[in-house]
């Protein structure tokens, strides 16, 4: 009997197996859009060297590079279990033929310095590693500009400044406020203020929200009134100052579905204050034409995003991030939004500086999805065709028809 069983799995994992790499070889003819990415600006690719890398990396978030080369290995070693320096670290090792492990620091060091003497290898990478057909770009330090000489960047306006910003000495946690970008926005009245913020929103399709490292997604009540009372009151109390805030959130979303834009909300994580996608419950509700790619699988709450995604047809699940952050933590997520969802509701990006982690991100999405297509095709929930169809869908088809990108 145990002989049966051995045989019997090592034939079930070759069928899985199978599977796989036919859905890789099925993604392999395909160019995805990356609905979510904060590539730097062209000008700072100059001189990068591995340090620059792992610094400008959610390796960052972890742990410091050393300045000291002699140390390196010791970081390398003690961070190796983490999700983000496997995934950065898979694709310094295809893209510079060098293993990104502690003996090897100084060769791998050195042949991502050559490379960047051409000041389109990171580009190059995109086009020819990543295989993006579009790149959806959040420019946080300059809302929806793109700053790039590339002609694969879609740019969004990141929206955070409007709801923040009741006066003009507030900034968001980027640094922005409305005067920067719209002149004289605070001599105006309330009503002008509207009209200035939705004469810039509808020149964008797409708007992100990334509040949760503001003052968090608590978006419940859309008082005009309590708005108005903060609207350049330096005195407003806490009460009217979340009403201007909240206000804004829901008056910039009600734009998008009047004009056809998406809304992007960061979801999870961040500053872990309101951060669920459960606190925007309310904010969706109300606005059924106005369509939300929510961010992250939510996590760690992703429980609350799929109970959005099962009850609400205008929500999105985005994988952004997500397989970097907990490759196992992705795997659940996707296996449980497949079930609850449909095949057209699913979406992916990899919310990176670098081409470099970038392409650690498309590494992560080409394990991630097709392990588990071919396990829910084993346990009977798709068909053949249908776990490369839904790979598809969700490398390209569905952000291309979401966003509009052919048009």
């Amino acid at each position: 009997f145990n002989q049966f069983r051995t045989t019997g799995t090592i034939i079930e994992e070759a069928f899985r197996m199978d599977i796989r790499e036919e859905i890789l070889s099925h993604l392999d003819g395909l160019r995805g859009v990356d609905t979510h990415s904060y590539h730097l600006p062209d000008r700072q690719f100059r001189q990068v060297d591995l340090k620059f890398l792992y610094d400008h990396s959610y390796c960052g978030w972890m742990d410091h590079y050393p300045s000291d080369p002699g140390l390196v290995p010791a970081f390398l070693r003690k961070n190796g279990c983490n999700s983000y320096f496997r995934w950065l670290g898979a694709a310094l090792a295809e893209l510079y033929g060098v293993p990104a492990v502690p003996d090897a620091v100084r060769e791998l060091d050195e042949a991502v310095r050559t490379a960047y003497l051409d000041p389109d290898h990171h580009l190059r990478i995109l086009r020819e590693n990543c295989r993006y057909e579009k790149i959806l770009l959040d420019n946080y330090s300059h809302p929806g500009m793109v700053e790039s000489s590339c002609d694969l960047f879609v740019p969004v306006l990141r929206c955070n400044m409007f709801a923040v910003c009741n006066t003009p000495d507030r900034r968001d946690h980027n640094g922005n406020n409305p005067a920067m970008y719209l002149e004289g926005v605070y001599e105006q009245d309330f009503d002008g203020y509207l009209r200035a913020v939705a004469n810039l929103v509808s020149q964008y399709r797409i708007l992100k929200f990334a509040i949760a490292y503001d003052f968090g997604n608590r978006i419940e009540y859309f008082d005009r009134s309590c708005a108005e009372a903060a609207y350049r009151n330096a005195e407003a109390t806490e009460a009217e100052y979340c009403g201007f805030y909240e206000y804004m959130v829901w008056y910039i979303c009600r734009l998008a579905g009047e004009t056809g834009a998406v809304v992007q909300f960061h979801t999870g994580l961040g500053n872990l204050t309101a951060a669920s996608p459960m606190y925007l419950h309310r904010l969706i509700a109300s606005l059924p034409d106005t369509r939300f790619d929510l961010f992250h699988g939510g996590y760690p709450w992703y429980d609350d995003l799929l109970a959005l995604l099962h009850n609400y047809s205008n929500v999105y699940a985005d994988l952004c991030w997500l397989p970097l952050i907990s490759t196992s933590a992705a795997k659940r997520f996707l296996w449980e939004a497949l079930e609850v969802s449909d095949a057209h509701r699913i979406l992916w990006g990899c919310d990176t500086w670098t081409s470099e982690e970038s392409y650690g991100a498309v590494l992560a999405f080409r394990h991630v999805v097709p392990e588990v297509l071919s396990e829910l095709y084993r346990d009977g929930g798709c068909g053949r065709e249908d776990a490369q169809y839904l790979a598809e869908r969700i490398w390209r088809y569905n952000a291309m028809e979401l966003f509009r990108l052919d048009r």
